[in-house]
């Protein structure tokens, strides 16, 4: 593994826990922000400058919403490592690797993750490759996608509990880590430049 689980204990505790009520963080490799949210079909909005002017426009457009999961609002920008090629989408809550096909066409002709989190406490993990469900589960005895047992091994070395289904929040982060190679840290989603965009999300899906 590329750190220990308690590296990425800051998740727990940024912005007072916020994001523990509920988040979606996806990884995709080789597009620029503006190019994911035009392969997922989301309607461009203004950008925002770092993760309070993410959270303020979210909280504008919840506050707009009659019904909650007609429509999503996601922020993506560009991650700043050493050697990274990957934009980072995020939904406050979110459900739109759920309930679309957002996944299928963001990920034509490279890799995504993602990883999203309910406000009780349930999880969801799944890997994409050129636009095919590889594996996704949410709790690790439970998988589906194409190749629902190719990451057991990855699954073993971050943390997971292959005889129990024993599994903590940092153990779906350190697979993501794995898979991408990125690191992510309380710095990238504070400091981003988040281009965003609204989606609609059909009736039947």
């Amino acid at each position: 593994m590329n750190a220990e689980p308690t590296e990425r204990s800051w998740l727990r505790d940024f912005h007072r826990g916020l994001l523990l009520e509920g988040y979606s963080l996806t990884l995709v490799r080789g597009l620029t922000p503006r190019e994911y949210l035009d392969r997922i079909g989301a309607q461009p909005q203004d950008d925002c400058e770092g993760f309070d002017g993410f959270i303020a426009r979210d909280r504008e457009f919840q506050d707009d919403q009659d019904d909650w999961g007609d429509r999503m609002f996601v922020g993506v920008t560009l991650v700043h490592d050493e050697g990274a090629d990957w934009v980072l989408a995020l939904e406050i809550n979110g459900g739109i690797e759920i309930h679309t096909d957002a996944m299928k066409h963001a990920t034509r002709g490279t890799r995504g993750v993602s990883h999203f989190r309910s406000p009780n406490a349930s999880s969801l993990f799944s890997w994409w490759e050129e636009g095919e469900l590889r594996t996704r589960f949410e709790g690790p005895l439970h998988r589906e996608g194409s190749t629902p047992d190719h990451l057991l091994d990855l699954m073993r070395e971050t943390g997971f509990d292959l005889e129990t289904g024993a599994c903590s929040l940092e153990n779906y982060v350190a697979l993501a880590e794995e898979l991408t190679g990125v690191r992510l840290t309380a710095t990238m989603l504070e400091d981003g430049t988040y281009a965003t965009g609204i989606l609609e999300i059909p009736t039947e899906h």
